[in-house]
């Protein structure tokens, strides 16, 4: 049978589509005034003093490094078990990626693990809400601030979720979020640096613009009049252009109903699939609450990865949306040929990545395709389990 349920799709509405169609109109695509709305916006919903739109979250990952100073000789520690971004940001400033294993009921940076990695070169700390999951943060940032390290927190997967009376966003020097597929939040692409710091805001800003510093002639100038070009330094094209911007604050304005909606969903997933005997739910810590990017799912002990990718294989065939989150970063090829990394560096992060797949989550996925999802993941994995016994 096949149900056409995605891995995830955009929920769009009139008003979304309104604010795209009207920069369109305007007499600027990019750095215009939507970009200028868009930063004051995401900077009230995450509480921090600025933000600085980009064109995505691994740009913005790249820029906050390089603002950080972060270059050749310095090493920064990374999560195994997140996406390739991650440690792809540190290889383009030229520094060197420690990789760290994870918490295995977070996935999250393992603290212990960190605090046995840092040396006299560690420069920044790459903090992750793995999935959208805020649990350790606080443990993390203590870790840093214990050692005086920066942390950027990549926050892509992380808008709308909290723990405590925190949002996430609100723990790294500078965090990033992100606005591609599977974000609750999603422009198609794009991306946005937060921080406190007045300083490193006035370099991601330059960063972002192949480095420039622009004077204006006047106070609040309109931007549609030019501006009097001015260069600080090397910078990038990572700029966030008018239509995406105008639809990320247009989705902005209903966070807290996208949030709910999603959470509702992934309580669905977890009525229909909690207590199966070989599938390990996500852990939610007491305190926190997840936006839930995507719904994810782990293997028992008993199943491998070529299990897990035998069951994603066959929920494709349902024509059902699934991926496999995360392969461990210490063992992409690159890296591997690089550093020399090899299985067994963090044994947690590669026996989780090898078990664990996501599961179809978008904010208007309805509770009857939750269930065909589950009602096809537990055939799947029925048949997974008589081949594996035979």
């Amino acid at each position: 049978m096949k149900y056409d349920i995605p891995l995830g799709k955009p929920d769009l509405n009139d008003a979304d589509r309104e604010a795209v169609l009207a920069t369109l109109q305007g007499a600027r695509l990019t750095m215009g005034s939507a970009l200028l709305e868009f930063e004051a916006h995401i900077a009230t919903v995450v509480r921090r003093s600025f933000a600085i739109g980009v064109s995505s979250a691994g740009a913005g990952l790249e820029i906050c490094l390089r603002a950080l100073g972060i270059s050749v000789g310095d090493e920064v520690l990374v999560p195994s078990l997140s996406f390739a971004s991650n440690v792809n940001s540190v290889l383009s400033v030229g520094a060197t990626p420690i990789f760290v294993d994870c918490d295995a009921r977070t996935l999250n940076m393992s603290v212990a693990h960190a605090e046995s990695k840092v040396t006299a070169k560690t420069r920044a700390v790459i903090g992750v809400p793995v999935l959208g999951n805020p649990a350790g943060l606080p443990e993390l940032i203590a870790f840093c601030s214990r050692f005086e390290i920066p942390m950027v927190e990549h926050a892509a997967e992380g808008l709308g979720s909290t723990i405590g009376s925190d949002n996430v966003g609100k723990f790294g020097r500078l965090s990033v979020f992100g606005f591609g597929p599977n974000r609750p939040i999603s422009a198609g692409e794009g991306g946005a640096i937060v921080t406190h710091d007045d300083r490193l805001a006035a370099a991601c800003r330059a960063l972002r613009n192949q480095g420039r510093v622009d004077r204006q002639s006047f106070p609040n100038q309109s931007q549609d009049l030019g501006m009097i070009m001015a260069f600080s330094g090397m910078g990038y094209d990572a700029r966030l252009a008018e239509p995406l911007a105008a639809l990320a604050s247009s989705q902005l304005r209903r966070l807290d109903e996208i949030r709910s909606q999603r959470l509702e969903i992934a309580a669905a997933y977890t009525r229909a699939l909690g207590g199966h005997p070989d599938l390990i739910l996500p852990n939610v810590m007491e305190n926190s609450q997840i936006c839930w990017p995507l719904f994810w799912v782990r293997l028992s002990d008993r199943f491998g990865i070529h299990d897990r990718d035998a069951l994603i294989d066959g929920l494709h065939r349902h024509d059902i949306g699934a991926a496999n989150h995360y392969p461990p970063s210490h063992l992409l090829p690159h890296v591997q040929k690089m550093f020399g990394t090899k299985v067994g560096d963090c044994p947690t992060a590669e026996s989780i990545g090898d078990r664990m797949l996501t599961l179809p989550m978008y904010t208007s996925m309805r509770a009857r395709e939750v269930g065909l999802v589950c009602q096809a993941l537990e055939i799947v994995l029925s048949r997974a389990g008589i081949e594996r016994s035979s």
